[in-house]
């Protein structure tokens, strides 16, 4: 995925904010509910949020839900800052952090999460980068130690290696798959729900098949 080149200007602006922004989530947070929402809902997070369109939309959707937009470029960062500030709706359910996905276990305690979208992870194409994959078994292996015993993984993207590598993961580590499907938008009646990312309407708009697998850690 494209990324947007480092914008000082805006990084500044982001790191600035007060509200939505939290500009060292290694500092000691305790529990995310009580120490950052000050409420008791469910917790889902989107790792590599790019721009925000899906995790701001999300969070306008579902004010009773609490959402962290994830990644590790503050520049891309900025761009879902200027979206919660224009949203439609007060949001006090969604919080910005910036940090690499190999610091995911770091962030969260153990069972915090209830949801983890992974929407259009890069593919990292060659083989001795594998270990960059977002769904490769290290990184599913923190996923699920943050996220609770009823805990799912939404996972979607345009690139068909990185779909059926990922199936291949989810299999001979005998993950629970709940749903998967190579064409989302033929198969509307299980995804009327979809909300669309920048990314995904970019590769719709060129007839590229968008893919989706939603698993959990055991049947």
């Amino acid at each position: 995925m494209g990324r947007l080149r480092k914008n000082t200007t805006y990084e500044q602006k982001l790191f600035s904010d007060k509200k939505y922004y939290i500009e060292n989530p290694f500092d000691n947070l305790g529990n995310w509910n009580k120490d950052v929402f000050k409420n008791n809902n469910s917790i889902e997070i989107e790792i590599g949020c790019g721009k925000g369109k899906f995790i701001v939309e999300k969070a306008n959707l579902n004010p009773n839900i609490n959402y962290v937009a994830i990644d590790k470029f503050p520049t891309i960062l900025y761009k879902v800052l200027t979206k919660i500030n224009k949203s439609e709706n007060k949001l006090d359910n969604i919080k910005i952090i910036s940090i690499d996905a190999n610091e995911i276990e770091n962030i969260f305690n153990e069972n915090e999460i209830s949801k983890i979208y992974l929407n259009f992870s890069d593919p990292w194409p060659k083989k001795h980068h594998e270990k960059n994959r977002l769904t490769n078994n290290k990184f599913l292996k923190q996923y699920f130690k943050i996220l609770n015993p009823n805990g799912i993984i939404e996972f979607k993207t345009d690139n068909e290696s990185l779909y059926k590598y990922t199936l291949e993961v989810l299999r001979d580590n005998n993950y629970n798959i709940l749903y998967e499907c190579d064409d989302i938008y033929n198969d509307w009646e299980n995804n009327a729900n979809n909300i669309q990312t920048e990314y995904e309407i970019k590769w719709k708009n060129k007839k590229v098949k968008i893919k989706k697998i939603v698993f959990s850690l055991s049947k």
